[in-house]
């Protein structure tokens, strides 16, 4: 009875913790433009870096990750989001680490390769554009030789033809 009891009290205490916790970092307004997730990013990055307590931290991660990949966020930033999630998981206690922070760690790391893949993508083609836009200068200055070299060549035959 008394184990049961103690595990039940710090279990409300922990809860009642975690819930405080979690309403002094969120405000009652989510960030609407660019200065407005700015300020927020501001605001939860300090609180990450210089709260004392380990679930403000943790918690605040938490957040800047989900601010990173807002739908409203004008400057989406995946990769920044992965490393807030990961910063999270190493300081939430076991428990907090469920299945769908999994879920969205495995989403992050693939979009962070799909990232990487993209910008291999995007160098190739520029390459392959600046070889395009080279080929046709080089093919404009082989069709403007052939033009003079046909001018040349019908002027040798005019002056073969008068010397005959």
């Amino acid at each position: 009875m008394g184990s049961q009891f103690h595990r039940l009290r710090w279990g409300c205490i922990f809860l009642l913790f975690f819930l405080m916790a979690s309403c002094g970092l969120q405000e009652m307004k989510k960030p609407e433009g660019e200065k407005e997730f700015s300020q927020k990013t501001v605001h939860l990055g300090k609180l990450a870096h210089e709260d004392s307590k380990a679930s403000v931290r943790a918690q605040s991660h938490l957040l800047l990750a989900f601010l990173y990949v807002n739908h409203r966020n004008p400057q989406l930033n995946y990769n920044r989001a992965l490393q807030e999630m990961e910063s999270y998981l190493s300081l939430a206690p076991g428990e907090a680490q469920t299945d769908d922070i999994q879920n969205w760690l495995a989403v992050l790391k693939e979009v962070g390769k799909l990232q990487t893949t993209l910008e291999k993508v995007q160098k190739a083609n520029k390459s392959l554009h600046d070889e395009v836009a080279w080929l046709k200068e080089m093919n404009n200055k082989m069709r403007e030789t052939i033009e003079r070299l046909t001018s040349l060549d019908r002027q040798m035959e005019e002056k073969r033809s008068l010397t005959k």
